[in-house]
C-alpha cells in the first residue's frame, strides 16, 4: 500500500499524470500554414429540403505573402459545372482573419481555436444570399475535414456541405 501511495504521489509530482501525451505533441491548426501549396477537396452539397446531392472537387492552390493567404480554387461538380474562385484572407491578429471572394458579400469572419476554425459569410448563389457557417477541423497534418451549414435569411437551413481538404505531398 505504501509502495501505490509513493508511485501515485511521484507520478503526480513528475507531472506525468497532468498531461495527457496527446496535448503534448499537437501543434494549433494554423489557416496559412496548411492552406499555402496545393490541396485537393472532395466532397458534396446536400439539399435538405429535397435531398439532392451534389458532389464536387477542388483543386486548390494558396500562397502567403506574410499579412495575406490568396486561395485559388477550381471547382468541378458532378453535373458538369466548373467554377473558379479565389479567397483573400487577411490576417487581423493572433487567431483571427478576414476573408472575401468574388461572391461573397461581406467580410467573413475567421477565427482559429486549437484544431478547428470557423468561418461565417454571407455568399451571393444565384439570385440568393446564404449565409454559411463553416467549421474545419484539422484530422492530421495533410487532412482537413470542413462541414458547412447553409441558411437562408440567417436562419432557414437549406444545405450541408461536407468536404475533405488533403494537402498535396511531393
Amino acid at each position: 500500500m505504501r509502495f501505490r501511495l509513493f508511485m501515485l504521489s511521484f507520478l503526480a509530482l513528475s507531472g506525468l499524470l497532468l498531461v495527457p501525451v496527446k496535448a503534448q505533441s499537437e501543434k494549433p491548426f494554423v489557416l496559412e500554414k496548411f492552406f499555402s501549396g496545393d490541396l485537393v477537396a472532395e466532397g458534396h452539397f446536400t439539399n435538405i429540403w429535397t435531398g439532392e446531392r451534389r458532389d464536387m472537387t477542388v483543386q486548390m492552390k494558396g500562397k502567403w505573402d506574410g499579412v495575406v493567404l490568396t486561395l485559388k480554387e477550381d471547382f468541378v461538380y458532378s453535373d458538369g459545372e466548373k467554377a473558379q474562385k479565389t479567397w483573400v484572407f487577411t490576417k487581423l491578429g493572433e487567431n483571427l482573419y478576414s476573408g472575401m471572394r468574388e461572391d461573397v458579400t461581406k467580410e467573413a469572419d475567421v477565427r482559429t481555436n486549437g484544431n478547428e476554425i470557423s468561418l461565417s459569410y454571407t455568399a451571393k448563389i444565384g439570385s440568393f444570399d446564404l449565409d454559411f457557417r463553416d467549421i474545419l477541423t484539422r484530422i492530421d497534418p495533410v487532412t482537413v475535414h470542413n462541414t458547412a451549414d447553409v441558411y437562408f435569411l440567417g436562419f432557414i437551413k437549406v444545405g450541408e456541405v461536407d468536404l475533405t481538404m488533403t494537402r498535396k505531398t511531393k
